[in-house]
């Protein structure tokens, strides 16, 4: 699937959802609002060429992440609930590390997004889904190849998302949510003094939140 395609999913399950009268009621059903914490790994599976010579650094930038996130939603047939939900987030991890060819420094710093969000209310007090959107991330990068000078720099990066996660309504305004994510990065090439690098970014959450439901 497209990133491009991805978003238009996104974008058209909002709509649907706002406009698909409800079927059945349940706790679950209307908008909400909360904040989120967890921890994050993310891969920039980094290649350098230098002088015809290639190595591939896999090394994971790892820390806790936090963040905020919105969305509506709506139980439509029988237990089934479709969604749509937008969030944005921010890390901690920073990592250096380097090789024969260079050295790399990865430091993931926010990322922004949209989702649309399929689920099955288990119980009155508990919702299962699984969520699939657009994902753009912005990370702050050192490089330095063998040959070349230090060179810093922002990239950015868009994204499929996928996870999955549950739910569980405190009481009729409060829930509780725990999750796991998994976001697969485009490419990114870039000349740097003394070679090129080649980033093919992939990342893992696991978060906890708590939201409101109005």
């Amino acid at each position: 699937m497209s990133h491009l395609r991805t978003i238009v999913f996104a974008a058209s399950a909002l709509v649907a959802v706002a406009a698909t009268p409800a079927l059945a009621q349940s706790t679950f059903d209307g908008g909400y609002v909360g904040a989120n914490a967890g921890y994050d790994w993310f891969n920039a599976r980094q290649r350098a060429t230098v002088g015809g010579q290639q190595s591939t650094p896999a090394r994971e930038t790892q820390g806790f992440n936090g963040g905020l996130f919105a969305g509506y939603g709506q139980t439509v047939y029988d237990n089934i609930y479709v969604g749509a939900e937008g969030e944005a987030n921010f890390y901690t991890g920073d990592r250096t590390y380097g090789d024969a060819l260079g050295s790399y420094r990865v430091q993931p710093n926010y990322s922004a997004g949209v989702s649309a969000r399929l689920g099955y209310v288990v119980q009155p007090d508990l919702l299962l889904f699984g969520r699939v959107g657009y994902q753009h991330t912005s990370i702050d990068t050192t490089n330095a190849l063998t040959g070349g000078a230090s060179r810093q720099y922002a990239q950015d990066y868009d994204g499929v998302k996928y996870g999955v996660g549950a739910d569980y309504a405190i009481d009729e305004h409060l829930f509780t949510r725990i999750e796991y994510d998994y976001t697969d990065y485009s490419h990114s090439t870039r000349d740097l003094a003394g070679g090129q690098l080649r980033s093919t970014p992939q990342e893992s959450q696991v978060r906890v939140g708590v939201g409101i439901r109005f």
